[in-house]
């Protein structure tokens, strides 16, 4: 990575999913990811990861549950929420070519990339594939 790497890390959109679901494999520890980032740890995720766990919520049939969770994640402190350019999509599409995975995670790779971000929050060993480092 070019330039001073920052030391915050990104939270993907699994770890706040398992933490609303309670997942009884991965619940605790992303509950414990969460904890830290809001006891003092630096963390940054994006407008997209957002929109991923509304969109969840509303294919599992919580929409009722959304506006609450949206203000409990706002709500985190140490957790800078990024907004996502035109030039993440463009740097995102040519990840997608590159590392042959999701679109949405390729977008979080790009913002990781400008914010000088290389650790990953994530249960996602699809971002195994590529220049970051994934802490789960």
């Amino acid at each position: 990575m070019d330039g001073k790497e920052d030391r915050r890390k990104f939270v993907d959109t699994n770890i706040f999913l398992y933490a609303i679901q309670a997942n009884p494999e991965f619940g605790k520890r992303s509950k414990e990811i969460l904890k830290r980032v809001d006891e003092g740890e630096k963390a940054v995720t994006s407008l997209i990861n957002l929109a991923e766990i509304c969109w969840w919520l509303e294919k599992h049939g919580s929409r009722d549950k959304i506006e609450e969770e949206l203000r409990l994640i706002n709500s985190i402190l140490n957790l800078e929420i990024i907004p996502v350019t035109t030039d993440d999509l463009l740097l995102a599409a040519k990840f997608v070519k590159e590392y042959s995975i999701d679109f949405n995670d390729c977008i979080s790779l790009a913002v990781m990339k400008r914010m000088k971000i290389s650790t990953i929050c994530s249960n996602d060993r699809d971002f195994d594939r590529t220049w970051v480092k994934r802490s789960f």
